[in-house]
């Protein structure tokens, strides 16, 4: 009787032994699977031309989506970054309407003529490389894509306010280069 007991635990311990090991092994093969997924996102290059807008900036014209340009120029310099600390250039405070607007003018590749542009910017943008610029557009652009809804109407998407000075000026720079 004992033997039968002692017999029918050790079935039991070994059947959750083996359970245990089986979803072990399936958990850390989806974590690898996962891990494998997001790494390849991030490697994945984000064409500007492939990026859907809001239905209201992709009906701009020309002019209109040029003075919208102007008028988020002209904020931004009215906010001076060129003369603040560095810090400032993390701080979040741009609205997606206004990231909209700017990457629709670059996809357009409309061009915009501002009169000493080069002292808009702020020296750590003034001093990164190209290939810096480029990676840090690539960042942009992912992240537009990521949290970026094109079905939402204007006021909605000026709420959402998740951009940092430093991601505008990256994006005014490459504008402002097209000339």
């Amino acid at each position: 009787m004992q033997l039968i007991i002692i017999g029918s635990i050790v079935i039991i311990a070994l059947i959750l032994l083996f359970i245990i090991v089986f979803l072990l092994i399936n958990s850390s093969s989806s974590k690898q699977v996962k891990t494998k997924k997001i790494y390849q996102n991030q490697n994945q290059v984000v064409d500007l031309d492939e990026i859907r807008f809001p239905r209201n900036v992709e009906n701009m014209n020309g002019t209109v989506l040029t003075q919208a340009c102007k008028v988020i120029i002209d904020s931004y310099k009215a906010l001076n970054y060129a003369n603040k600390l560095p810090s400032a250039m993390d701080k979040i405070e741009w609205h997606t309407w206004q990231v909209s607007i700017l990457l629709f003018f670059l996809k357009s590749k409309y061009v915009l003529n501002i009169s000493n542009s080069s002292q808009l910017f702020h020296e750590t943008i003034l001093n990164l490389s190209k290939n810096h610029i480029n990676q840090d557009m690539q960042k942009i652009l992912k992240k537009y894509l990521d949290n970026a809804n094109v079905d939402k109407d204007r006021d909605t998407l000026s709420k959402d306010v998740i951009w940092t000075a430093r991601e505008v000026s990256i994006i005014l720079h490459e504008i402002l280069e097209l000339k």
